[in-house]
């Protein structure tokens, strides 16, 4: 392995467990609750290769309805029982008898060079779907249960300070939008984090910010937030109106979720707390 993908992977060791936990929040309180085997928090994620080698597609913490009328039941359905299972069923396919049974999702999808070459372009999309959408469910929650508004606290401030303002003209939601609008194809528009500074990038396909700059285009960091532009997310209700979309999406994003965490990326140990 070369130094700077050492390097790379080694900054994302540190919150790799906690920024799922953060992710998840009580759905995974509810799962440790229920479930007298003690997983650790990725696989009960189904973001770790468990005892059978396999990936698993977790249950939404809200219904399909839930997002109405911003996104459609439909949609929701259609997205999560059948594209991101697809993910899931292809990735496990790929990695089955490969060596990385047990690590996270995250850490495989920063080594794809060490992927055996036949099987990499299946790892890079489909287990880059299965951790893009697995992060995307989570990072939104149906407006009377905290989705939409603004964020505050510490992570309005760092939203100031890298784009002049949240709402305001040239400030962040235009930005956020403008990497949205504009990425060619299908992908994703991401806002990331290093050690609490926050920039903006957008990635193709399924590839990840967790992924190394040579297949994420350059888009790097611990990724807070992330909208999936593919036409799949949205096609059934905005047809070809992507901004109208992405309009809609600024009523469910939880930014509970989003605040915990740019938190953990500045602080590890403030993980889970």
């Amino acid at each position: 392995m070369s130094t700077a993908r050492h390097d790379f992977m080694t900054r994302r060791r540190a919150i790799t467990a906690g920024a799922a936990a953060v992710l998840l929040g009580p759905t995974l309180a509810r799962a440790r609750a229920s479930s007298p085997t003690g997983l650790a928090p990725w696989s009960e994620a189904g973001l770790v290769l468990g005892r059978r080698g396999e990936f698993t597609l977790a249950d939404l913490p809200y219904a399909y309805t839930a997002l109405e009328p911003f996104i459609d039941a439909e949609t929701m359905e259609i997205h999560h029982s059948r594209h991101h299972k697809a993910y899931v069923d292809n990735a496990n396919k790929a990695l089955a008898g490969t060596e990385f049974t047990g690590m996270t999702s995250e850490r495989i999808i920063a080594m794809l060079d060490d992927v055996p070459s036949e099987k990499r372009a299946a790892v890079r999309n489909n287990l880059g779907g299965h951790i893009n959408h697995s992060m995307f469910w989570l990072m939104m929650a149906p407006p009377e249960k905290g989705g939409g508004g603004e964020p505050d606290g510490a992570l309005a401030d760092a939203i100031t300070r890298a784009f002049g303002s949240f709402g305001g003209p040239g400030g962040f939601k235009e930005r956020f939008a403008q990497a949205a609008a504009s990425r060619f194809g299908s992908g994703w528009a991401w806002l990331v984090s290093e050690g609490g500074a926050l920039t903006i990038c957008s990635t193709a396909n399924q590839d990840s910010p967790y992924m190394t700059p040579a297949y994420s285009g350059g888009c790097s960091g611990t990724p807070i937030l992330g909208l999936d532009v593919w036409e799949h997310a949205y096609y059934l209700k905005y047809r070809n109106r992507r901004a109208d979309y992405v309009g809609a999406f600024w009523n469910v994003v939880n930014w509970a979720t989003v605040a915990r965490l740019h938190t953990a990326t500045i602080d590890p140990a403030e993980i889970g707390k």
